[in-house]
C-alpha cells in the first residue's frame, strides 16, 4: 500500500389486439419495476462496478460507506452508498479506468478499477476502521478483470489495443480477435454461426444492414472507445441474433481536453507481389494494384461548461487510389494442331498479351462523428450523438464499351442515437431511455450521363475483333485478335472469341439506387432489493421499424441479351425487361399482354420504367430479467425475452392479389410470433472477492429476418422475356458480329423461341414459425493475479428450426417454410376448406396447395450443430506487458451452413438455393465451410519506457487455423454450376493450414506535459505465406448426380448427364476439372504502412 494525504471531495451521492396487450404489459412491467424500489444496472454504452465493503478486522459488512468513482473519462464523479450489507453498485460508467474510493468516518481506500462498457467489474473492498483518520489508503494493483455476474463469452478491445497492435482502420479489423471467430466473404463469424447472423450495435443503436445483415456502419477505430466482441452466453437484453453481438461505444468528452491528430499511408511499393492462383483466362482480364492508401484525420473532446456540458468530435477522411490493367490477350496454337493449347496443370487455355490500357480509380471516404453530453445533475444524464461515413469510389469495368461498365458509386452511412439516464431514489434507481436512427443510402451513376437512359445489350460468343469496331479496343489489340490474314500467327484457331463472359454495349443496366432507414427505441428500467439475497430486475422494450427503398429499373427500361450465331447455333437475342401483372380478369385494365408460352398462359400487364419499392418490417421485443445473488459467491440469472416480426409487403402490393398464386395480398406478408427466449445461467465465485467463477448458461435465441426477404419475394419483382430467333431481327449490325437487339422488337413479329414470365410469387407455409437456435456453456475463469485471468469453456450451439424457402414441385412453386416441418393442425384446416369449397378452380388451387404443402416433409431437416472448447489468457497492461491469447478447439457440421453459404457464395438470407430441392440435398450433411478444428490467436505488446529518451512499443498478432473442407462439386441440370454434392462434405480433406504474423512498432516521445508525439510502423503477414482462402471446389462442371454416402474411390462411378438430366446410351465419367482443389483466392500478402500520431 501506500499513502497520500488526504483530498476531500464531496461525499455522497449527487398493431392488433394482442399485441397492444401484450405492449400494455410490458410498459406496465417497466412501470413496476422502476416503481418498486432502488435499482442500478449497466447499460449497451456504459459499465458498472459494484462490491462488498467490509472491516478489515471483523470481516462483518459496513453499513452507510459512501463510495465515489472517479476518472478522466467520465464526466464529474458518481457514488453510491452501502446497504445493510454492506453491498453498493455504481452504474452508468463511461468505460474506462476509474479511482474507487471509500469513505467511513474518518477512514478512506482507493484503489483502481477498469470498468468496460454492458460489463460488471467487482469492486470489494475492506477498511481498517481502527486506523487515523485522514489519509486516503490506495491499494496497489487493480480489482480483478472478471464480471462475477455474467456468462457473457467473447472479448473486450480497447484503445490501448487498437493503438499498439497492428490492425485495420475500423473495428472490423479487430473481430476475429474473439475465441471461434473467423472471417468470410460476406463477414465474420462467430461459434459456428454463419457471418450474416449477427448483430451490430454503435452507440446503443442497431446498426446492422437491413437487406443481408451485415457489419453497416464503418467506424474507424480513432473514434472508438472500446469494442466488446460478445459470442455467446448473452442475456436476455440482447436478442435478434443467432450468431454474436458487437457492441461499439465511441469517445465521449470529458472535464479534460483531450485529443488527437493522426495519419497512415500504406504505399503501394509496399505490397509484396500477389502469389499466382491460375484461372481461365479471357481475351480480356484485369490487373489491379494499389497506388497508395492514406488516412489523415483528428478526434478532441472535452468540456463545453465544465461538469455539465461536454463535447467530442472526429473526422477521418481517407483515400485509396489503385492501377488497373485492362489487358487485352489471344488464345495459341504453338503445335499448330487446330486446337488451342492448354495448361497441362491447370486445364485451362493458354493465353498471350496483346495489349494493356492502365485505368485510374480512386476510392475516397469521410468518416465522422459529432456527440455532446449533458448532465442536468449527476443523476440525470443525456447523450445526442451523429456518427456516419460518405463515401465515394469508382466501379470500372473492363468486359465492354466504357460508357457501359464504368460508374461512380455514391453511399452515405449515418447514425444518430439520443440517449437519456436517470437514477432515483438515492442514485440507485435507473430508467433509461435511447432512441435511435440508422440511415445508409447508395447509388450508382456511370461516367457517361446518357449512359443512364440507354438500353443495356449483353453480346455473347462473338469475338475480340470484331467487336473492335465498335471503338473500345486499340488497334493492336483488333489486329491480334483477326483471324486469318498474313499476321496471324495461329491461323488454325480462333484467336479471341468469347465464350460466355460477354461485352457490354449501350446502358448501364441494371439501376443501383437504394436507401435503407432503421427507426428503433430501446426503453429500460432497472431495480435493486433483498429478498433472500440481492436481486436486480430489469425490464425493457425494444422497438425497430426497418424501411427499405429500392429503385427496380434498367436503363432504357430493356435488358438485351445477345446470344450471336455460332458454329454450333443459329443464335438468339432475349429481351428482358420488368412488368406488373394483373390477376384473373384484370380489375385494373392493364393495357399490354404478356404471353408466357412456356407455362401455357397469358397475362394482362403494364411495362415498367424504374420504379420504387418501398419494403418494411416490424419488430419489437420485450423483456425480464433477473440477477439473483444468493450470496456474495453466488448468483443465479433468469430471463425471459419476447419477439415480434411482421414482414409487410411491397406498399404498392398490399390488398392486391398474387397473379401467380391466387392469394390475397394484405398488409403483412408473413407474420412471425410467438418468438419466446428463455435464458439461464449460474456463477459460482469460490473466492468470493470476483477473482474466480464457475458458470453455466442455456439460451434459446431468434433469427431477425433481413429485407432482402421483402426485396425479392414480397416486392412483386417480375420480369417478362422474349426470345427471338436471329432471323427475326434483322441484318447483321457493323461492329455486333450479327443482328443486335433492337433490331429483334423492331418488326413487331412474336418471339419465335416463346415468352416467359419470371416473378416473385411466392407461398408462405401455413404455420411457419420463425429460425432458432439454442445455445448451452460450461466454464470457468480464475484470477492468477490481479491482472492475468485465464479461463476454459464448452459450447454447444444447435440450430433448433430453419427459414428457408421450397419448392416441391420441381421449381413450379416457392414455399417459405420450416424444411422438413408442416404442422398437422393446418393440414386439417386446409383440408376442411377444400371440402367446403365448390369452385372448381378454386378447388384446384387448394388441391395444389395441399400437395405441395405437404411435400414440405418430404425435405430433410436442416442441422448444424457446434461443439468446441476454448481455452483463453488474458493478461491486462501492466508492468510494461499486455497478453491476450487463446485456442479453440471446435468442430460444425451438419448440413445447412446458416444465412450465408460460402459453398455458392450466395449472400441471399432465408431464400438460399441450398433447400430448392430435394435434389439438391444429397451429400450435404458433413464438416460445413465454419469447420475449422484448431484455432490459435495470440496477441500481444511490450513497452520498453526510455525515460527522457521516450518509449519504445512492440506488438504483434499471431494466428494458425486448421484448413477448410474441401467439397466435390458438380453441375445440377436443373440448377446449373457447384450446385451437385458428388461426395459428402469434406470428402477430399482441408486446405493447407493458414498461419499468419502481423507486427507493429512505435516510437513516442513527449514533447511537453500533455503532449506527445508517436511514429509507428504495421507489417501485415510479415512472412507473406499467402494461404488458400477457397479452393476450387468445381469436381466436374458436367451435370453428375451425388454418389450418395461414397467417397474418392467412388468417383469411377459416376456419370455424365446432358442438361436435360439423362444419361446417355454410351454412359461416360464426367470430365474432371484440372484445377480442382487448387486455391482460387489466397490471403492477403505482405504488406506495410506507417503511421503518425499527436496526442494531447
Amino acid at each position: 500500500m501506500r499513502r497520500e494525504m488526504s483530498v476531500h471531495p464531496e461525499r455522497g451521492p449527487g398493431g392488433a389486439e394482442s399485441k397492444r396487450r401484450a405492449l400494455a404489459i410490458c410498459v406496465g412491467l417497466l412501470v413496476l419495476v422502476a416503481l418498486a424500489g432502488p435499482a442500478a444496472a449497466q447499460s449497451l454504452t456504459a459499465g458498472a462496478v459494484q462490491g462488498v465493503v467490509t472491516d478489515a478486522t471483523t470481516g462483518e459488512p459496513l453499513v452507510a460507506v459512501t463510495v465515489v468513482a472517479t476518472s478522466p473519462a467520465m464526466q464529474g464523479s458518481q457514488a453510491a452508498i452501502t446497504d445493510e450489507t454492506g453491498h453498493y453498485k455504481i452504474s452508468n460508467l463511461a468505460p474506462g479506468t476509474y479511482a474507487v474510493t471509500c469513505y467511513y468516518a474518518d477512514v478512506a481506500v482507493r484503489r483502481t478499477i477498469d470498468v468496460a462498457a454492458n460489463r460488471t467489474t467487482p469492486g470489494h473492498l475492506a477498511l481498517d476502521t481502527s486506523r487515523v483518520g485522514g489519509e486516503v489508503i490506495t491499494i496497489d494493483g487493480r480489482a480483478p478483470a472478471i464480471d462475477p455476474t455474467a456468462t457473457t463469452q467473447g472479448v473486450t478491445i480497447d484503445g490501448e489495443y487498437t493503438r499498439r497492435l497492428p490492425v485495420g482502420r475500423g473495428y472490423d479489423s479487430v473481430l476475429t480477435a474473439a475465441p471461434g471467430s473467423s472471417s468470410d466473404d460476406a463477414g465474420v463469424s462467430f461459434s459456428g454461426s454463419s457471418s450474416l447472423e449477427n448483430q451490430y450495435i454503435v452507440d446503443g443503436v442497431n446498426t446492422t444492414t437491413l437487406v443481408y445483415g451485415q457489419l453497416g456502419s464503418p467506424i474507424v477505430n480513432e473514434f472508438i472507445e472500446q469494442t466488446d466482441i460478445i459470442t455467446g452466453g448473452y442475456n436476455a437484453e440482447f436478442g435478434r441474433s443467432t450468431g454474436g453481438v458487437v457492441n461499439v461505444v465511441t469517445k465521449t468528452g470529458s472535464n479534460q481536453l483531450r485529443g488527437s491528430v493522426f495519419g497512415y499511408l500504406g504505399p503501394g511499393a509496399l505490397i509484396a507481389g500477389a502469389a499466382p492462383t491460375p484461372t481461365q483466362s479471357t481475351s480480356i482480364d484485369a490487373e489491379g494494384q494499389v497506388d497508395y492508401d492514406a488516412d489523415v484525420g483528428f478526434e478532441v473532446g472535452g468540456p463545453i461548461v465544465r461538469d455539465r456540458l461536454w463535447f467530442y468530435a472526429g473526422l477521418a477522411p481517407h483515400v485509396e487510389r489503385e492501377r488497373l490493367a485492362r489487358v487485352t490477350k489471344r488464345r495459341v496454337d504453338r503445335d499448330g494442331d487446330g486446337i488451342p493449347d492448354v495448361d497441362p496443370t491447370t486445364g485451362f487455355l493458354v493465353f498471350e498479351e496483346l495489349d494493356r490500357q492502365v485505368l485510374r480509380t480512386q476510392t475516397t471516404t469521410y468518416p465522422f462523428v459529432g456527440k455532446l453530453n449533458l448532465a442536468v445533475r449527476p443523476e440525470h444524464q443525456g447523450q445526442l450523438s451523429v456518427i456516419g461515413t460518405q463515401a465515394g469510389s469508382d466501379d470500372v469495368g473492363v468486359n465492354g464499351l466504357p460508357g457501359a461498365t464504368r460508374f461512380h458509386n455514391r453511399a452515405l452511412t449515418t447514425d444518430v442515437a439520443a440517449r437519456w439516464t436517470s437514477k432515483l431514489n438515492d442514485n440507485r434507481t435507473e430508467l433509461e431511455a435511447l432512441f435511435g436512427w440508422h440511415r445508409s443510402s447508395f447509388r450508382q451513376d456511370p461516367f457517361d450521363a446518357a449512359a443512364r437512359s440507354m438500353a443495356r445489350q449483353n453480346l455473347y460468343y462473338g469475338d475480340l475483333a470484331t467487336w473492335g469496331g465498335l471503338g473500345g479496343e486499340s488497334p493492336r489489340t483488333v489486329d491480334g485478335c483477326s483471324d486469318g490474314g498474313p499476321t496471324d500467327p495461329y491461323p488454325m484457331i480462333r484467336n479471341c472469341p468469347d465464350e460466355g463472359v460477354g461485352y457490354a454495349i449501350g446502358g448501364i443496366g441494371y439501376l443501383a439506387d437504394s436507401t435503407e432507414e432503421r427507426f428503433g427505441a430501446r426503453l429500460a428500467a432497472t431495480r435493486r432489493f433483498v429478498v433472500l439475497g440481492h436481486h436486480e430486475v430489469k425490464a425493457g422494450l425494444d422497438l425497430e421499424d426497418n424501411r427499405l427503398r429500392t429503385r427496380r429499373g434498367t436503363s432504357g427500361d430493356i435488358i438485351y441479351d445477345v446470344n450471336l450465331p455460332t458454329d454450333w447455333s443459329g443464335g438468339n437475342t432475349a429481351v428482358s425487361r420488368y412488368v406488373r401483372l394483373a390477376p384473373d380478369g384484370n380489375p385494373d385494365g392493364l393495357p399490354d399482354m404478356c404471353p408466357d408460352t412456356d407455362h401455357g398462359t397469358s397475362y394482362a400487364c403494364e411495362l415498367l420504367g424504374p420504379t420504387d419499392v418501398i419494403g418494411n418490417t416490424t419488430n419489437w421485443a420485450a423483456y425480464l430479467r433477473d440477477s439473483w445473488q444468493l450470496r456474495p459467491d453466488l448468483t443465479v440469472n433468469a430471463g425471459l425475452r419476447y419477439e415480434e416480426q411482421r414482414l409487410r409487403y411491397a406498399e404498392d402490393l398490399q390488398d392486391t392479389v398474387d397473379p401467380f398464386t391466387g392469394e390475397h395480398r394484405g398488409t403483412n406478408a408473413m407474420t412471425l410470433k410467438g418468438m419466446w427466449a428463455p435464458r439461464a445461467g449460474v456463477i459460482y465465485d469460490w473466492t468470493g472477492e470476483g477473482r474466480s467463477k464457475v458458470y453455466g448458461h442455456w439460451g434459446r435465441f431468434y433469427e431477425s429476418v433481413p429485407l432482402a426477404l421483402n426485396s425479392v419475394n414480397f416486392g412483386g419483382e417480375t420480369t417478362y422475356r422474349r426470345v427471338y430467333d436471329a432471323s427475326q431481327c434483322g441484318a447483321p449490325v457493323d461492329g455486333v458480329g450479327g443482328p443486335d437487339g433492337p433490331g429483334c422488337v423492331a418488326g413487331g413479329e412474336a418471339p419465335a423461341l416463346g415468352s416467359s414470365v419470371y416473378g416473385a410469387g411466392v407461398l408462405v407455409a401455413p404455420g411457419v414459425k420463425p429460425q432458432y437456435m439454442d445455445e448451452a456453456i460450461l466454464g470457468v475463469e480464475v484470477a492468477l493475479t490481479d491482472d492475468l485471468k485465464i479461463g476454459v469453456s464448452f459450447h454447444d450451439r444447435r440450430l433448433g428450426r430453419v427459414l428457408e424457402d421450397v419448392s416441391p414441385d420441381n421449381t413450379e412453386t416457392y414455399i417459405l417454410s420450416n424444411p422438413g416441418e408442416f404442422p398437422e393442425e393446418e393440414e386439417a384446416r386446409l383440408r376442411a376448406r377444400l371440402e367446403a369449397t365448390t369452385d372448381p378452380a378454386e378447388r384446384a388451387r387448394l388441391e395444389h396447395q395441399l400437395e405441395i404443402f405437404t411435400g414440405i416433409r418430404d425435405f430433410e431437416k436442416p442441422t448444424r450443430v457446434h461443439n468446441s472448447l476454448q481455452l483463453q489468457v488474458v493478461k491486462r497492461f501492466a508492468r510494461s506487458f499486455f497478453l491476450q491469447g487463446s485456442y479453440t478447439y471446435a468442430r460444425t457440421r451438419g448440413n445447412f451452413p446458416g444465412l450465408y453459404s460460402p459453398d455458392s457464395g450466395a449472400i441471399i438470407p432465408n431464400i438460399t438455393a441450398q433447400y430448392d430441392l430435394i435434389e439438391l440435398l444429397g451429400n450435404r450433411d458433413g464438416p460445413l465451410p465454419s469447420d475449422r478444428p484448431h484455432d490459435l490467436k495470440v496477441d500481444g505488446y511490450y513497452v520498453a519506457d526510455l525515460e527522457k529518451a521516450g518509449e519504445l512499443t512492440a506488438g504483434a498478432r499471431f494466428r494458425i487455423a486448421s484448413g477448410t473442407p474441401i467439397d466435390a462439386l458438380a453441375s445440377s441440370n436443373m440448377y446449373g454450376y457447384d450446385e451437385s454434392f458428388v461426395l459428402p462434405r469434406g470428402a477430399f480433406g482441408r486446405t493447407s493450414v493458414d498461419a499468419g504474423l502481423d507486427l507493429h512498432l512505435s516510437y513516442g516521445r513527449k514533447l511537453g506535459k500533455d503532449l506527445q508525439l508517436e511514429v509507428f510502423t504495421d507489417v501485415f503477414n510479415v512472412f507473406n505465406r499467402q494461404a488458400t482462402s477457397y479452393p476450387d471446389e468445381s469436381y466436374s462442371y458436367d451435370p453428375v448426380n451425388p454418389i450418395l454416402g461414397g467417397d474418392s474411390e467412388d468417383l469411377v462411378w459416376a456419370k455424365a448427364q446432358d442438361w436435360d438430366g439423362n444419361e446417355p446410351d454410351d454412359p461416360q465419367s464426367p470430365s474432371r476439372n484440372r484445377n480442382f482443389r487448387n486455391a482460387e483466392t489466397r490471403t492477403p500478402p505482405l504488406a506495410a504502412r506507417l503511421g503518425a500520431r499527436l496526442m494531447f
